[in-house]
């Protein structure tokens, strides 16, 4: 049984503004709305359901990237698709990366204030979880302005009001790092590392929640090239190796193999610059056996002005045993 420490916090809550309305989607919240609804009208993307509408049970959360929206709004699509026909959960677990964050793991207890409204931390859990793991997990300023959990949580806001739904977005934010040592070492963190001292508390507070909770895994992939400080220019042959390099790692994790995963990453010591590392990782950690990840978007995004790149990916989480057959990455 988890108890929860009883907090000062919860009553004066503090809230972020957000940082890229006005530049990545309009500041106006009904033309935020306008711009949101218009990804679910890309070609090839899953269309947003009746508001009525009432779609499977099974989903335990997305995979998400967190490029900036201009540049795919169809990855978006296929992320968030899932979630727009499935019951609102009461809480949504974000795993971000901590793009300036100083620590490994970084939580933050303050609101999120969007062109839709106020999204609502849960204070009590944030503070539950700093007891948990009892080493240093805070760090504000690596949450100020963070595009990996601002962008998952306006959209969560445009669904409910897609929806109708008046209901604040409840959220509890993670940064994670890239485990640089395990992926030096091409291995697994220790039993006695911070990565399974918060790995084993979330998989605790994911059983509290059970139903109640789904899971946001906000990522990019590879980043390469000048842009990166990387000595080389991308060309088509090593697009094609990172596509397949990519592929091998994400089969790691669809058979929820953390030992593979890091061996994988290891072998090139991550000189792709994959920025997901430490959120798949507690992915594998705090969900249960029976949990399936289905790919289904997959993209490069090349830019020719400076030979660089960046890919990202989007899926969806849900009981293995109920998962449809098919699917895949696009």
């Amino acid at each position: 049984m988890i108890c929860m420490p009883t907090s000062e916090r919860r009553h004066r809550r503090q809230a972020i503004q957000c940082r890229c309305a006005g530049t990545c989607y309009p500041a106006d919240g009904r033309r935020a709305l306008s711009y949101f609804r218009s990804f679910f009208a890309e070609p090839g993307v899953p269309p947003l359901p009746p508001p009525s509408a009432q779609g499977p049970t099974d989903l335990l959360g997305i995979l998400s990237p967190h490029i900036d929206f201009r540049v795919s709004p169809k990855a978006y699509a296929h992320a968030f698709a899932p979630l727009a026909n499935a019951p609102e959960a009461e809480v949504y677990l974000i795993l971000g990366v901590g793009h300036r964050s100083r620590l490994e793991w970084s939580v933050d207890d303050r609101d999120l204030v969007t062109p839709l409204g106020r999204a609502l931390c849960e204070i009590e859990w944030i503070e539950w979880l700093r007891h948990q793991v009892e080493f240093p997990c805070e760090d504000t300023e690596a949450h100020d302005g963070e595009h990996s959990i601002e962008f998952p949580v306006v959209l969560l806001q445009a669904l409910r009001a897609f929806r109708g739904s008046d209901r604040p977005v409840r959220f509890l934010p993670l940064l994670c790092g890239g485990l640089s040592d395990s992926v030096g070492q091409g291995r697994a963190p220790s039993a006695d590392s911070s990565f399974e001292r918060i790995a084993t508390a979330l998989h605790s507070l994911r059983r509290a929640y059970g139903e109640r909770m789904q899971l946001i895994v906000s990522i990019d992939g590879c980043h390469m090239g000048p842009r990166f400080g990387h000595p080389f220019m991308i060309t088509p042959l090593l697009l094609k190796e990172t596509r397949l390099w990519e592929e091998e790692l994400w089969q790691t994790v669809e058979r929820r193999d953390l030992s593979a995963f890091f061996a994988h990453l290891g072998r090139e010591g991550n000189l792709r610059y994959f920025d997901g590392v430490g959120a798949l990782a507690l992915l594998l950690r705090i969900t249960d056996t029976d949990a399936g990840l289905e790919r289904t978007y997959y993209e490069q995004w090349f830019e020719d002005s400076d030979r660089s790149v960046v890919t990202f990916t989007s899926g969806l989480l849900r009981r293995a045993e109920r998962r449809a057959n098919g699917g895949g990455a696009a």
